[in-house]
């Protein structure tokens, strides 16, 4: 029969249209997309409140309007929360946090991280809940207009209070703190029901119910229908069946009023409860069939405004899947047109390189073939010089001028004498018999016979022209 946690589920929208109700100047923080959700959620339109928050979300994407975005991302965080969707509703807050980036605005940090909190006391998760209460807290005291600070701290207080249910003290304070911001209708009546819940202290009880009456928000209808459900719940603990189906048909009326199909759907759960007590069985049986009827609605609501929700995160995965493989694409065919730009540019330079260092290795080549031949001329020249003068330093000489022809020829035939050697090197410098004979002081007969044993100790056949080979060596 008690409300506490139902009264907790509406509360978000109860504060939204407590501020609708206000002067749009001192409250113009609170977009129209938090109120337009507030009157669906309250109407138990549940599909509405989630298609509205959907299509304003597109057009903010489109208008790529921040504010927006961070609004209805938290607004469908809260309505998942309201479905029992832990997991979705953080993901949207998750969403709406990333969103806003560096933009630490009071107002919707606060708003964020009080739905976190929410959803962490839901998951029993009570130590974080009640550090994100408190960073809750913290923004709201940031806001600058002081009735947007009371209205949002009694907010944040009044479900924080859940985590502090099984602590008399932290709780009688929290109360206190959100009455301090706004003596609520709300907030007498939950410290009642705690009375109520627990069978102990009913006059005390009373006298928060009477307060509750007297409070700025009475004549809200909701307000007025949860004032009168906890009468109710108190004459139900008393045991006056009678006061109890008074007062619960009471509060079916305004709920009916307000149009809140899940007050509505509460009542007709202790209506049942109180006429069975009462022994009016068929009573009975029609408010349980009409809560079964009302309850397998509000159930088909919250799943198709769940696959709504649902298919939008389906859809952002997949276009962030696909975004992703663009991505990944694109710098692929950036790094290949960057691989080919490269080693375009390399091979130009290369070649360019190239062509520099050939045209550099052809002039330094001709001019090492010019010296070249300007001191092969001129050794040349020397060296015949020195053989025809039979110098002693002839044969040094010639091997320095010829070293790859001395080379091959001791390699060919390493038992070669200096003087053997010698006659190699006349006929490689085209000295002819005579001029050998004359200036070795020989007959020209000893000249050929000197030739003819160095050809066999050559191992040269007989037919082979030794002048021809030796220059070929």
């Amino acid at each position: 029969m008690f409300i506490d946690r139902i009264i907790l589920k509406l509360l978000t929208l109860l504060f939204l249209v407590q501020f609708a109700n206000c002067k749009s100047q001192d409250y113009s923080f609170f977009p129209e997309t938090i109120q337009k959700t507030a009157g669906y959620y309250n109407k138990g339109e549940y599909v509405k409140a989630m298609d509205f928050n959907i299509n304003a979300l597109k057009k903010y994407e489109k208008n790529g309007n921040k504010e927006g975005i961070v609004t209805i991302y938290t607004n469908i965080g809260f309505l998942l929360f309201s479905y029992n969707k832990l997991q979705e509703s953080i993901a949207y807050l998750d969403k709406a946090k990333e969103e806003m980036g560096d933009d630490n605005n009071p107002l919707f940090s606060a708003r964020i991280y009080s739905e976190y909190a929410k959803n962490y006391t839901r998951l029993g998760m009570l130590d974080k809940s009640n550090t994100f209460f408190d960073k809750a807290i913290q923004y709201t005291e940031e806001i600058p207009v002081e009735k947007q600070k009371k209205y949002l701290l009694f907010y944040i207080y009044t479900w924080k209070r859940l985590n502090f249910l099984a602590h008399p003290d932290s709780l009688r304070s929290i109360d206190r703190k959100a009455l301090i911001n706004l003596p609520s209708a709300l907030t007498y009546t939950k410290i009642a029901d705690r009375f109520i819940e627990n069978n102990v202290r009913l006059d005390s009880a009373e006298y928060y119910l009477n307060k509750a009456c007297s409070a700025p928000d009475r004549n809200f209808i909701l307000v007025e229908g949860i004032t009168l459900f906890s009468y109710g719940n108190l004459y139900a603990v008393k045991g006056d069946h009678e006061k109890t189906l008074h007062y619960y048909l009471k509060s079916l009326s305004t709920f009916k009023k307000g149009e809140s199909k899940i007050l509505i759907r509460k009542a007709y759960d202790s209506l049942s409860s109180v006429y069975s007590a009462m022994n009016n069985e068929k009573m009975a049986k029609e408010y349980l069939e009409k809560f079964k009827a009302l309850n397998d609605s509000i159930k088909n609501e919250e799943k198709a405004a769940i696959n709504i929700v649902i298919n939008r995160l389906s859809e952002d995965e997949e276009r962030e899947k696909q975004l992703e493989k663009n991505k990944m694409y694109f710098i692929i065919s950036g790094l290949v047109i960057l691989f080919l730009v490269s080693v375009y540019f390399i091979r130009r330079i290369n070649l360019s390189k190239q062509l520099k260092n050939d045209r550099l290795l052809e002039e330094q080549t001709l001019k090492v073939l010019k010296l070249k031949k300007h001191l092969n001329d001129n050794s040349f020249d020397k060296v015949t010089q020195m053989a025809k003068e039979d110098s002693p330093f002839f044969l040094s000489y010639f091997k320095e001028v010829y070293p790859d022809f001395y080379e091959k020829l001791i390699s060919h035939t390493p038992n070669l004498n200096d003087n053997d050697i010698r006659f190699c090197a006349y006929i490689k410098l085209n000295i002819s018999n005579k001029e050998i004979a004359v200036f070795k002081n020989l007959t020209f007969r000893s000249v050929e016979t000197t030739k003819y044993r160095l050809k066999k100790k050559l191992g040269l056949e007989v037919s082979t022209d030794l002048n021809k080979w030796i220059n070929n060596l």
